[in-house]
């Protein structure tokens, strides 16, 4: 059986935030380099001959041999931050809203509704971490778009982010991230408990302390397909966000292409498509892709883990007494 909208069964709401917010951070550490490939994929304006960076292999190469090898690794702590914060509000909110919904009557009469009941329930726990996380999100997407040491510290950047902007500063490209975190992280936990309850048999094994378990191999499977399903629907929102983020920061951008400056997020649409076509839209889809499956299945699989290991704790504790 997936922990996965079952944890409050047996832990408590603490203890499922700090399951969440573990397994953001361990998600972090080994999918950084990804995200920051995506990143400067994403903000490449130029086309053609003109583009610094041809594709990811190209990037992988080109900017440890420019920047030294830590680049992969650049904005790190604010990321870290970012998934800590994502990780600990939206799994909070999704266990307590899957709780209340799950067991309600309609859904007690209609099991069907289940997976939509997830997908509810994910969108809305993605839109809180999503507004929780989200200034960390921005700070980070500066740190990696920089060619040169503009930001040498995460509270540094946030004080010069202020001075910019205010309050607005750490919020911007919130409405491209909100409207596309909702539907992708509704369709992510709706996947992958359809899948866990599609597959059954065959990603769970029993266990003596916690009886019918979903297995690692499982987890993985599971939220790799749930990952790559929901990024490849909506992948152009995270474009533009992205765009927003660092709309008019030549400063920090010098030396890496144009940064256009766009007053809305129509605005940026239609320059993406009326100056790079459409196609644009999907800059950076292959490590994002990766970065996806890489992401949603390490995710699942380490928040299944720590629930379980909570879990058992509890029970050896008990047996103690």
């Amino acid at each position: 059986m997936s922990s996965v909208g079952s944890a409050r069964s047996s832990l408590t709401p603490a203890e499922v935030s700090v399951a969440g917010a573990v397994s953001g951070a361990a998600t972090r550490l080994v999918c950084q380099p990804l995200d920051v490939a995506k990143i400067r994929l994403q903000l490449q304006v130029e086309v053609g001959i003109l583009k610094k960076y041809n594709n990811l292999v190209h990037l992988l190469v080109t900017m440890p041999k420019e920047e030294g090898l830590t680049a992969l690794w650049k904005g790190h702590v604010p990321a870290q931050l970012l998934s800590v914060s994502y990780g600990l509000a939206s799994f909070a909110v999704y266990e307590s809203l899957t709780v209340r919904l799950g067991n309600s009557r309609l859904v007690t009469e209609h099991p069907e509704y289940r997976t939509g009941v997830h997908f509810v329930c994910g969108g809305l726990g993605g839109c809180a971490g999503t507004v929780a996380s989200f200034p960390f999100d921005v700070v980070r997407t500066r740190f990696v778009a920089q060619n040169r040491s503009v930001y040498t510290t995460t509270v540094q950047a946030a004080r010069q982010l202020y001075r910019e902007g205010g309050m607005a500063a750490y919020y911007k490209g919130l409405v491209p991230a909100t409207l596309a975190i909702a539907p992708q992280a509704g369709l992510q936990f709706a996947f992958y408990s359809f899948l866990t309850d599609l597959l059954d048999t065959l990603v769970t094994k029993s266990d003596e302390q916690l009886g019918n378990r979903i297995t690692v191999l499982g987890s993985l499977s599971c939220g790799g397909m749930a990952g790559m399903g929901s990024k490849a629907l909506l992948y152009p929102l995270d474009v533009v966000k992205k765009r927003l983020q660092v709309s008019g920061w030549e400063k920090g951008r010098s030396g890496l292409g144009v940064t256009p400056t766009y007053t809305s997020m129509r605005n940026c649409v239609k320059e993406i498509l009326v100056n790079e076509g459409a196609v644009a839209l999907y800059k950076g889809f292959t490590p994002a892709l990766i970065k996806a499956v890489s992401t949603t299945s390490l995710h699942f699989m380490a928040y299944e883990y720590v629930c379980q290991a909570i879990t058992v704790r509890h029970r050896m504790a008990g047996q103690q007494r």
